[in-house]
């Protein structure tokens, strides 16, 4: 069973969103862009609180997972609030739901099911009375039409009542699992206890689940009590021996595991991590420790950028082991790595796309290390009404935070750049103007850089070009200055209208012998381009097909939606298919510029 959309209404600064987990091509990673403050904390809260499970209850942590119902209600309407806070979740059955449903409709309730169920939608409300929370109720939209087992009859009606709530408490145990982990929830503590562990510890709670999840890992049947528990409470030698065998195992998978993956992030690697069961007067414990060069060391006394890893891949590469689960797993991640370096960050996007061949992954971020183009499909823009005149005139009356599928907010509000800043950091190239190469070609500005780099070395396959994006045709005085200084060999590539000719006359006016036979027009590569610029190249037609190959519901050409359209196929390096003509106009302008230098 998968989640198909989450709708939520009148959650704290939310008046109503709704974000769908389904994407075209299928993408099982949502990213959730925006400035600080703009709410994305609060979209995994109320996609949170949908439902509550034993696992949400022991991951409690000072109300960072479940929060306190009067705490919930609409920044607006705190001081009378009379209504009900909705999330609203649709769910997919998948071919074996279905088959499981049908199967326990006759074994269970002697009722033959003659309409499938493709879809479930599941309404949760908080209710209020002048701000007081008066209780939550669920309401299922699930119709069940049959007949009873062995009837001969042709007429068909819904399953009773009793039976019928039968048939939710069924589903319920199928339905996908949301597991919200808060930066809170990263502090692993150096002691783990497991017996006997409060009814109100929470966090030892959650992590002894962790412990069993390893324990899984190693195969044999392991648990908590048996193998770990009773044997440092025996006097016997042999318990002793096979608890330190069992502990040594756990600490060679968690190296294999953790410290593989750490290492793509810093080359001076922990040598290994050893797991240790004792007791003290508060009771049995576990903990973890990482051997360095100079001896053994908690993990409280290692790097916060080391912790965070840890604690992550120790909640998530463990987590698919776990005995009589087969529910699909929804990880949410606030701000994941947010203060780590850029390359540990880039590890995280690496780390994530491993995971999410068997999971759902939904994270907050404002990062543009945390970016993949690859997930732009499912990548949100969420904004905050409160900011709509920058964050410095922030409106706390005014909240309302909206959320936008990356496309549609591009689409919508190009000029709302601070929101999706981190996107366009990935999409935009920044040039370097002392990283010089030799033999580099100066091009009028990026999107020609963009148009020229994507139809080489995606559409053409070649890549020995040095195309540097200038500033605009009649700008490229101190690139030309520059690779002069520096004795490197340049050509300009300018455009054949009126603008591109003025600029090339001005140019050799200027700099005389420095650039003779340096710079080129298009024209100069095929005479029928006369009065061409690079955009002119390509039809209209061309480039709305271009267009919508990333924007599919647009119907008519965008000089801003195809400039970024090109950008994102570049960064995503995917090949859309074009007329040869128009393959063999791009192969003529590289054949040119390639043999200038050959």
């Amino acid at each position: 069973m998968r989640i198909k959309e989450i709708e939520a209404q009148n959650f704290k600064g939310i008046e109503k969103i709704n974000l769908s987990l389904e994407s075209s091509p299928r993408n099982n990673v949502f990213t959730l862009v925006g400035i600080n403050e703009s709410g994305k904390t609060t979209i995994l809260e109320a996609m949170n609180s949908f439902e509550y499970n034993e696992e949400k209850q022991l991951s409690t942590i000072s109300n960072a997972i479940i929060p306190i119902p009067e705490e919930i209600i609409p920044v607006k309407d705190r001081t009378n609030f009379n209504g009900s806070i909705k999330i609203i979740t649709t769910l997919l059955l998948e071919e074996s739901d279905k088959v499981e449903l049908k199967e326990f409709l006759e074994n269970n309730c002697n009722f033959i099911l003659c309409e499938n169920v493709d879809e479930i939608k599941i309404e949760q409300l908080y209710n209020y009375k002048n701000s007081k929370y008066e209780g939550t109720t669920q309401k299922w939209d699930l119709k069940l039409i049959g007949k009873p087992k062995g009837s001969r009859s042709k007429k068909l009606a819904e399953l009773g009542e009793e039976e019928w709530k039968k048939a939710v408490d069924m589903l319920k145990t199928k339905m996908p699992k949301l597991l919200y982990f808060p930066s809170a929830l990263f502090d692993l503590p150096d002691k783990i206890y497991l017996d006997p562990i409060p009814e109100n510890d929470y966090k030892n709670k959650f992590y002894s689940l962790v412990v069993q999840d390893v324990l899984d890992s190693l195969g044999g049947s392991l648990n908590i009590k048996e193998h770990l528990i009773d044997r440092i409470k025996s006097e016997d030698k042999s318990d002793r021996d096979n608890l330190k065998q069992v502990c040594l195992m756990m600490g060679r998978k968690l190296s294999q595991v953790i410290l593989e993956e750490w290492s793509m992030v810093l080359t001076n690697k922990a040598k290994g991590i050893s797991v240790e069961i004792d007791k003290d007067q508060t009771g049995v414990f576990i903990e973890f420790k990482i051997e360095g060069d100079d001896g053994y060391f908690h993990l409280s006394e290692r790097s916060q950028g080391f912790r965070w890893f840890f604690v992550f891949l120790l909640l998530t590469q463990f987590r698919g082991y776990r005995k009589n689960e087969d529910k699909h797993i929804i990880f949410l991640f606030d701000e994941p790595a947010a203060n780590l370096s850029q390359k540990a960050q880039k590890q995280l996007i690496k780390n994530l796309e491993t995971i999410s061949d068997k999971c759902t992954i939904i994270y907050t971020t404002h990062s543009q290390h945390l970016i993949n183009p690859n997930w732009l499909e499912g990548a949100y823009i969420v904004t905050n009404d409160a900011y709509d005149g920058g964050e410095e005139d922030y409106e706390a009356k005014n909240t309302n935070i909206r959320l936008y599928r990356y496309r549609q907010f591009v689409d919508q509000y190009p000029q709302r750049v601070s929101y999706f800043q981190p996107i366009l950091d990935v999409l935009e190239y920044v040039p370097n103007e002392l990283d010089m190469c030799d033999n580099a070609i100066i091009v009028e500005g990026k999107t020609d850089y963009y148009v020229l780099n994507y139809f080489f070395k995606v559409i053409l396959k070649r890549e020995d070009l040095h195309l540097i994006p200038g500033m605009s045709c009649n700008n490229a005085d101190t690139l030309i200055s520059l690779y002069n200084g520096w004795g490197k060999n340049f050509i300009v590539l300018l455009d054949s209208d009126d603008a591109g000719k003025t600029s090339k006359k001005r140019y050799e006016d200027q700099f005389g012998s420095i650039v003779e036979g340096k710079i080129i027009t298009l024209n100069d590569i095929d005479s029928s381009w006369k009065k061409k610029n690079m955009e002119s190249i390509l039809d209209n037609k061309i480039k709305l097909f271009i267009e919508k190959s990333c924007f599919p519901d647009k119907q008519k050409y965008t000089k801003n939606l195809y400039n970024k359209a090109i950008q994102e196929l570049l960064m995503c390096n995917k090949e859309i298919n074009l007329p040869d003509d128009v393959k063999k106009s791009f192969e003529k302008i590289y054949d040119y510029l390639n043999n200038y230098y050959n």
